[in-house]
């Protein structure tokens, strides 16, 4: 299709939104604040370093409109596509190629993943699990002039009918991909994590997958549609697949060379061994970077561990909670004991660490008004300055939604993407739709409106940025709140 000599042209594109923007990160909410897509810094970086011309541009964080974007044309437009972004990708899709009809559009990400029937068409395919290897190869065979699209594994393409080719192995190596090249980033400073005092701030990962066995969890967006695949397959997750330390420390100091103050790791779950973390957060000590995790209760019970953090500048730390019941706990396969999450708790506490709790409501037949309410009143007893809450949605591949549909917890036999925070696709004979949204918003409205965390905030504020930051967040909360009360 293209001389040989010719550099082909690739541009991965976030679109510009109206309203609230999907999280890509993580795939399964709207978020109160942006952050970089380290999973869409990957492929691009790694195509770069292959001799192909990539560009990249967040419509949303450049204030950028689509014309804008297309008035420089490229060969093949990418999108890093999750639950909340169907709709919005493909509509993009659409737009570019009813300009051009030659154009090729290449959808990678967990949605696309579970659902190639809904991407995948003419001049359209989808990189399916890890994006990487597939989509190079895909890129370099679109180059040619007599096509093979058949012989790439882990690609679903479109030739007369749609065609999924057989899975690709999930990258054992991670050592091997290039450092994402934040250099993609056109305004750093447009980014944030209200968490964060120093800015600016980036993400970053460290390992992809997740060995436990939570029936209702989905990962990371990355890892989501790394462990749909093999799972789709092979019918078990994939391993884990970590990093060295030696090669994470190194891009910690890249990251503080760059300028970065703050790095958000985005790993489903960070302490993988008791040496290897100790190794890494020794190794990242003395660069000064406020960080944040998210790691289970259960790694944290070990006070070496938390101590190393809290010396290495961690400064928060996101755990899966999801309910004070130790039978919701048993019944979901948390394999996590309630006495442990308070001993975590206090461990953090101990060396200045913030938990960040995170609770699910409805993951379990066994959730009732008063467990929710339990689960509540334990929260506020801890008094941590960060709670996330959500109701359990039924996500395609995981073991909550065969029993939710098993048991007729939901209507939907097809998955429809919905805010979890704003909505539920879930009720019990003694729990309805409306009570478990309403919990939400309740722990959203008595924690973070209360005016005790106001001005506990606005005490430990030390900058007009910072405060911008926080009430930008905090208008986010308060916008789902009100969308929510519309439906």
């Amino acid at each position: 299709m293209y001389p040989c000599l010719y550099i082909m042209k690739i541009h991965f594109i976030i679109p510009p939104t109206k309203d609230r923007n999907p999280d890509r990160l993580f795939g399964c909410n709207y978020s109160f604040f942006l952050q970089h897509n380290i999973f869409i810094l990957y492929p691009a970086s790694y195509l770069k370093k292959k001799g192909f011309s990539v560009e990249f541009t967040d419509c949303v964080v450049e204030e950028k409109t689509l014309q804008e974007v297309l008035e420089e044309e490229a060969d093949v437009y990418v999108f890093y596509s999750v639950f909340l972004s169907r709709d919005l990708d493909i509509k993009t899709a659409d737009i570019i190629q009813e300009r051009w009809k030659d154009k090729q559009i290449i959808f990678i990400g967990a949605d696309p993943t579970i659902y190639p029937e809904k991407y995948c068409m003419k001049n359209r395919f989808v990189v399916r699990g890890e994006p990487e290897e597939t989509l190079l190869a895909l890129c370099q065979e679109l180059k040619k002039k007599n096509q093979n699209f058949k012989k790439i594994k882990g690609l679903t393409f479109f030739n007369k009918k749609r065609i999924n080719n057989q899975p690709r192995q999930y990258i054992k190596n991670l050592d091997k991909l290039p450092f994402p090249d934040r250099n993609f980033i056109r305004k750093p400073f447009k980014y944030f994590n209200p968490k964060f005092r120093k800015l600016p701030s980036t993400t970053m990962l460290t390992s992809r997958g997740c060995a436990f066995r939570c029936s209702f969890c989905i990962p990371n967006s990355l890892s989501f549609a790394r462990e749909v695949e093999w799972k789709r397959y092979f019918k078990k997750k994939p391993s884990v697949t970590m990093r060295s330390p030696e090669n994470i420390i190194q891009e910690f100091k890249i990251i503080k060379n760059q300028g970065y103050k703050s790095v958000f790791i985005v790993d489903d779950q960070f302490v993988w061994g008791k040496e290897r973390t100790l190794k890494i957060l020794r190794g990242i000590r003395n660069l000064g970077l406020e960080i944040s995790l998210l790691a289970r209760c259960d790694m944290l019970s070990d006070e070496d561990i938390v101590k190393e953090m809290a010396l290495s500048n961690v400064k928060f730390i996101d755990l899966g909670v999801e309910s004070f019941s130790q039978e919701i706990l048993n019944d979901i396969k948390k394999d996590l004991d309630v006495k442990t999450i308070h001993k975590c708790v206090r461990n953090l506490k101990k060396y200045n660490i913030e938990p960040e709790v995170n609770i699910v409501f409805g993951c379990s037949p066994l959730e009732t008004k008063k467990t929710i309410k339990n689960t509540i009143n334990e929260v506020k007893k801890m008094d941590v300055e960060v709670v996330h809450a959500t109701v359990c949605t039924p996500f395609p591949g995981t073991d909550f939604r065969e029993r939710a549909i098993k048991n007729k917890w939901t209507e939907n036999k097809e998955y429809v993407p919905i805010d979890p925070g704003a909505d539920s696709l879930i009720e019990y004979s003694h729990l309805s739709r409306k009570e478990l949204v309403k919990s939400v918003k309740s722990v959203y409205r008595k924690h973070y409106f209360s005016p005790r965390y106001i001005l506990k905030q606005l005490l430990k504020t030390r900058s007009i940025a910072e405060l911008k930051n926080k009430a930008r967040a905090g208008f986010g909360i308060f916008k789902n709140i009100l969308l929510s009360r519309k439906k």
